[in-house]
């Protein structure tokens, strides 16, 4: 590689084969760091796509390329795109308008599409929408709000793709996989808004092509078609394939398209390597038409109700049985699924649907028994998150509440130096001896008090609601720990399960590692070979020192290959032995759990035995108690009505006697008077 010119050597003839210079925009060593290809191609897209600009990033080459680890990476060396997904929200957290960011994970394999985050069983078809363009009917989009949430979406659609492989050899060579990231964007006061994405597609090995692989046949005709001068301006074959069909905007359509064309330095890769770069250059040669994306979502929906309106008006003046009124109906049908997607764009509809696919996609999961192993990282992680959060709640907390109590002791200490105000005023005004002036004085004082009362008073109010948000946050988060925690810990044998399928697929990855390893060094023991029948055709002999040291050579290589066996017999069985001891640990745990779930259930019995006598002797008291209680009401009752009479009697005879009194008073008085005269 020199400058933008790569040079392949035909290997043959002692590497002296012939040369193919090809020319491209970058090119890149094996060392080179993912973040160095970031910064100088990747970064200026994802720009663009903030803009309202289509971006695709296509990887395209033999399998074992690096296709994949470009775009993962490692811990060491992240890839394209964990660091896209920083870019893109450190400029949507420093920008003032208003982002929606949705992603999607679709896996085509032998003309098959499969959502990867919603992996659901129903049919899914390729739709052209006025306003979406080409897109997968019945893919899940989810809403994302932060890089984090992204790459866990990524991650998890990339373990869903190995956890659903059965032939992982198979599968890493013929399924093609596109991460869709959808940016729509609006000014503050919802003008000028624009919708773009950003693919991530990671093609299928391009050694399908030599298998006849159909979509990769598929995709290397529209290349052709599109970048050859030689065919450049017929027919381009997009419909030949679920995923040209997917891709026609990302090859000659609207979008800027960064193809990474991977190629093994291995000589015994020469003929994928030439075939690769001769795609790569038919990829620089096609010319896209990219424009800004504007949404006009509304202009669609009003567009979309006039049609189907003026082919009501058309179908209920003509006979149905007419071939043109079945082709009119078809048309309608189309047309009212159009615009009942069109419904579906605006984003409070699209934040109801994410949450709704949230719970689909734990269901589908489970019920396919991958939502342990999809899921179980990020549920770790998001439960070392909560607890961070949980952590600085609590600081923030603490500094409320000490915030609150010190804002209390200045409220009352304000109020005891106002009432003593008020106190030395009302005695100075009793008194009649203050002035004018320290009358003012004093009134103002209180006055200035009063308002530095009230102001702390709201002051405490607020800190008071404060407190009150932040507990019932932590209340939430709390929730949302044990919610989680109880997907992972409820059930030992899903997670067993998970972990048992996790050691078959590393196990399957390890055996097609190792078989890769055995392919390769059989071609170089091949290409050593044929090297050797070259040197023996040329006349070439061996001096009996070299036959000797080949013999030694050849000695040591059989004597470790006889030791490398053995090892690999003593690991072998040393699996065994593990994996039988794993078992009969978990069939132990899983009968000791069993007999402490008895154990358990049995003291509640017992616990809950004693808690019904306690309960009927108790209630057998109380009843003992109520009776008595109604007896004695009843008796004071009686007793009360008896008092009562008697009191009314005792009234009745002292007004009696009262009477009698009077009378003979009377009388006195009238034998008093007839003495006197």
């Amino acid at each position: 590689m020199s400058g933008d010119k790569t040079t392949l050597q035909n290997p043959l003839h002692g590497g002296a084969g012939k040369e193919t210079t090809f020319v491209f925009d970058a090119n890149y060593f094996w060392d080179t760091k993912t973040s160095q290809i970031f910064k100088e191609q990747c970064e200026p897209l994802v720009k663009k796509a903030l803009n309202g600009i289509n971006v695709a990033f296509l990887a395209y080459g033999q399998t074992n390329s690096g296709k994949t680890h470009l775009f993962t990476g490692s811990l060491q060396n992240p890839g394209i795109v964990l660091m896209l997904n920083k870019s893109l929200f450190s400029h949507i957290n420093e920008s003032t308008k208003k982002y929606l960011v949705t992603v999607s994970h679709l896996e085509i394999l032998d003309g098959t599409m499969s959502d990867l985050l919603n992996p659901h069983s129903d049919e899914m078809k390729i739709r052209d929408h006025p306003n979406l363009g080409i897109y997968a009917d019945g893919l899940s989009e989810f809403v994302v709000h932060s890089a984090e949430q992204l790459a866990n979406y990524y991650e998890q659609g990339n373990r869903a793709r190995k956890a659903g492989a059965s032939d992982i050899k198979r599968h890493k060579a013929r399924a093609h996989g596109i991460f869709t990231i959808t940016i729509e964007l609006k000014n503050q006061d919802g003008s000028d808004a624009t919708r773009s994405r950003i693919q991530i597609i990671d093609l299928a090995g391009s050694e399908g092509i030599q298998n006849e692989d159909g979509s990769l046949v598929a995709f290397v005709n529209v290349i052709k078609a599109l970048g050859n001068p030689k065919t450049k301006g017929g027919h381009v074959p997009y419909r030949n394939a679920i995923v040209t069909r997917l891709l026609q905007d990302a090859l000659g359509g609207n979008c800027s398209t960064l193809v990474f064309a991977m190629v093994s330095p291995a000589d015994t890769c020469y003929n994928e390597s030439l075939n690769t770069l001769e795609h790569a250059q038919y990829c620089r040669n096609i010319e896209n038409s990219v424009r800004k994306n504007v949404d006009d979502s509304t202009n669609v929906r009003d567009k979309l109700r006039e049609e189907i309106s003026e082919l009501r008006e058309k179908l209920s003046s003509s006979s149905l049985t007419e071939p043109t009124s079945k082709d009119d109906v078809a048309r309608m049908q189309e047309l009212i699924k159009d615009l009942q997607v069109a419904k579906r764009q605006t984003w409070e509809e699209k934040q109801r649907l994410s949450l709704q696919y949230e719970q689909d996609r734990k269901l589908n999961l489970a019920k396919k028994g991958l939502l342990q192993w999809v899921m179980a990282d990020t549920v770790q992680r998001d439960n070392k998150e909560i607890q961070e959060r949980m952590v600085a709640m609590q600081g923030e907390k603490d500094r409320l509440q000490s915030e609150y109590r010190e804002k209390r002791k200045l409220v009352d200490s304000l109020k005891e130096d106002l009432e003593l105000r008020i106190m030395d005023y009302t005695k100075m005004a009793e008194s009649g001896k203050a002035t004018e002036g320290e009358t003012k004085s004093k009134v103002n004082a209180i006055h200035d008090l009063k308002g530095t009362v009230k102001k702390e008073q709201e002051h405490l109010k607020d800190v008071k609601k404060q407190l009150k948000e932040l507990q019932d946050r932590q209340k939430k988060e709390k929730e949302d720990m044990r919610s989680q925690q109880s997907d992972l810990q409820h059930n030992s044998e899903l997670r067993r399960l998970a972990r048992q399928e996790e050691r078959k697929k590393l196990e399957a990855e390890n055996a097609f590692m190792l078989e890769d390893e055995l392919d390769r060094m059989k071609m170089e023991v091949d290409h050593q070979k044929a090297e050797i029948q070259l040197k023996n055709a040329e006349g070439f002999t061996y001096s009996k020192e070299d036959a000797m040291q080949l013999e030694i050579n050849l000695s040591r290589e059989r004597e470790e290959r006889r030791v490398v066996t053995m090892q690999l017999q003593a690991i072998d069985a040393e699996k065994k032995l593990v994996l039988g001891e794993l078992k009969e640990a978990y069939d132990k745990h899983k009968e000791e759990l069993e007999i402490q779930k008895l154990q358990n259930f049995q003291t509640f019995r017992n616990y809950r035995q004693v808690f019904e006598e306690q309960k009927v002797a108790l209630e057998q008291r109380y009843r003992a108690l109520l009776e008595d209680a109604v007896q004695d009401a009843i008796f004071l009752s009686g007793r009360n009505s008896e008092l009562e009479q008697e009191n009314q009697d005792l009234k009745q005879e002292i007004a009696n006697l009262k009477d009698k009194v009077s009378m003979q008073s009377g009388r006195r008085g009238s034998t008093s008077s007839s003495s006197t005269g």
